[in-house]
């Protein structure tokens, strides 16, 4: 038996069917809704079983002699025949000469180079796990990602093998290493396979291991919400999934190429995170665009990129949507073929688009999304449809179709919130949501309440559902989009010989979003020098991690009272010092 619950959505009264979950009004369908759970306004999209490569290669017929790859650095370019011959032939060769077995685990450390896709599509077709890793990282930090992930084998630049080989003696292992010359000077030490040469050698194809859509594909790393970074286990269905979603007709924010014209997009976004992956690199060779490379995002790189590709479709942080508001050498004409800037990262703020558009002169979907590495990545995506039907700026948009969430209070109570414009934590649910954090059964049950993944965010939805992301319920840190756990700071300065206890908390930071600031007790009779501190965690860790935020000497720290260290306290501090400035 049907049973109905009316609810109110722009002063108008909706009814949803409990039996199937649809939402309708006048006879058209309108979303989905249930009590406290929100649902996709738009329709379910077929997901098919497949891997992510039998995903991707099924669109490469059409055009195979066009462009799918090219270096804005080194010109170095790949078609969509070359993609599928190099990945293939690759991919064989992981299993014939490395000796590499389904489910063994592969790291990636490269930037954006016409190489990295390649790799990855082969060593998925080789039934391995890839796991992607930024190469700017110190040793000691692409240490601890190959050990916790056991990877077998490792893909470089050669420019950065030394920095790959120290981190292996760290390991203790002995793992075999690729490397990719970027230049053609590049030197290839002792020992280091070239990639090149690898790709192209000549392997009898063994038989291709039997891949399901439910095995491991990516493992990127991230802190969740607490805590050192973790592998996330993501699955070909995972991905394919999110890739199907973001292709919905509602959210399609690009053209399609024909044979004369090309759809240009650059990868600007660093391919060794989630949202580079999927959203840049794989749902566009799905859509036979052509994408070019930037290894190292620098202001005169974007700019040519800007003036020598003309691209369609810009995928890009707040902070570069500033540069091309305010930078004079961004001339009005770059705008022109520009139809979609999407926005991701951290929120972007209204006065930044306005000024882009005001300097564009012309109309662009400026587009937000919301999503996390546990969702690999996409949870919400703006419509340029709705966008200018509804009006709305700031919103991440609504949820993607096969989705459903929820908010909590961010009490300990764990309320349901059941209605608009109410603060809470962001829970979702759909095909997108990871299988779960390698080898950490506690850590995976803790990211899970009642089988819905608590993204730690803080946001809400108004009358249209549309979803506004307001604050982290999670303690990570956003320098430039970049995630920087406070855990993995405290453990490095805690292993300073002056340093008794520690705490870092994000601030706020006109060029980067936010940057760490540490909260430093010395040790008993031991004085702490402020500058030498600051250069013994840049020796340690990467350049978004250091403290830019500055240090603050204590006598004690802040605690709860069960003894855990208050960590808002310090930020109410901070902000109440900056107030009387």
């Amino acid at each position: 038996m049907n049973s109905f619950v009316g609810r109110k959505v722009t002063g108008r009264l909706f009814f949803v069917n409990k039996q199937n979950q649809k939402l309708w009004f006048n006879g058209k369908f309108y979303g989905q809704c249930y009590s406290s759970i929100l649902y996709s306004q738009i329709e379910n999209v077929e997901i098919p079983n497949i891997t992510i490569p039998e995903y991707i290669f099924k669109s490469f017929e059409k055009y195979p002699n066009k462009i799918a790859l090219e270096c804005i650095v080194t010109g170095k370019k790949y078609s969509f025949k070359d993609v599928r011959h190099k990945s293939l032939n690759i991919s064989k060769n992981f299993r014939k000469i490395l000796k590499l077995r389904k489910g063994d685990v592969i790291a990636i450390i490269l930037p954006n180079v016409p190489e990295l896709p390649v790799c990855l599509l082969g060593a998925l077709q080789a039934g391995l796990i890839t796991t992607t890793v930024n190469p700017s990282y110190t040793a000691d930090e692409i240490a601890r990602q190959l050990s916790d992930s056991n990877a077998k084998a490792i893909i470089t630049l050669a420019s950065t093998c030394p920095t790959v080989l120290a981190a292996t003696k760290l390991v203790k292992k002995n793992i075999p290493i690729l490397a990719v010359k970027a230049k053609q000077s590049d030197e290839i030490l002792r020992g280091i396979i070239n990639l090149h040469e690898f790709i192209e050698a000549t392997s009898e194809d063994d038989g291709v291991p039997e891949i399901q859509a439910g095995d491991v594909a990516l493992l990127p790393y991230s802190s969740g919400t607490t805590g050192l970074p973790k592998g996330v286990q993501l699955t070909h269905r995972n991905i394919v999934a999110n890739l199907c979603q973001l292709s919905a007709d509602e959210l399609i924010h690009w053209a399609f190429p024909s044979e004369t014209l090309d759809n240009v997009v650059p990868a600007i976004l660093p391919m060794f995170h989630i949202y580079g992956i999927t959203n840049v690199a794989l749902t566009h060779l799905k859509s036979l665009s052509k994408i070019i490379c930037v290894p190292k995002f620098t202001p005169e790189i974007f700019i040519n990129v800007l003036e020598k590709h003309k691209p369609n479709v810009l995928y890009i942080v707040p902070s570069m949507v500033s540069f091309m508001s305010n930078e004079p050498l961004v001339k009005q004409e770059f705008f022109k073929p520009i139809t979609a800037i999407v926005c991701g990262g951290a929120p972007l703020g209204k006065q930044d688009e306005e000024r882009l558009l005001t300097k564009a002169l012309k109309d662009i979907d400026v587009l937000q999304g919301f999503g996390l590495t546990e969702t690999s990545p996409a949870v919400c995506m703006a419509s340029a449809t709705k966008k200018k039907k509804l009006g709305f700026t700031g919103s991440v948009g609504g949820l993607l179709p096969n989705t459903c969430a929820k908010l909590i209070s961010t009490d300990d109570d764990h309320r349901e919130i059941c209605g608009p414009n109410e603060l809470g934590e962001i829970l979702v649910k759909g095909p997108q949501v990871m299988k779960g954090y390698l080898n950490r059964i506690e850590a995976t049950n803790n990211a899970f309440l009642d089988g819905w993944l608590r993204t730690g965010d803080v946001g809400y939805y108004d009358d249209n559902e549309m979803f506004y992301i307001t604050d982290r319920f999670k303690d990570l840190i956003k320098v430039s989009g970049f995630q920087v756990a406070p855990a993995e700071l405290e453990e490095v300065i805690r292993g300073h010989k002056d340093v008794s206890e520690v705490c870092v908390i994000g601030i706020p930071s006109e060029r980067f979003g936010e940057v760490p600031r540490a909260y430093v007790v010395p040790k008993l009779n031991s004085k702490i020098n402020v500058e030498e501190l600051k250069e013994y965690v840049s020796s340690m860790l990467i350049d978004y991690k250091h403290l830019r935020g500055g240090v603050a000497l204590m006598n004690t720290l802040p605690r709860t009272a069960s003894g855990k260290i208050a960590r808002n306290d310090l930020r109410l501090q901070y902000a109440s010092k900056l107030s009387e400035t």
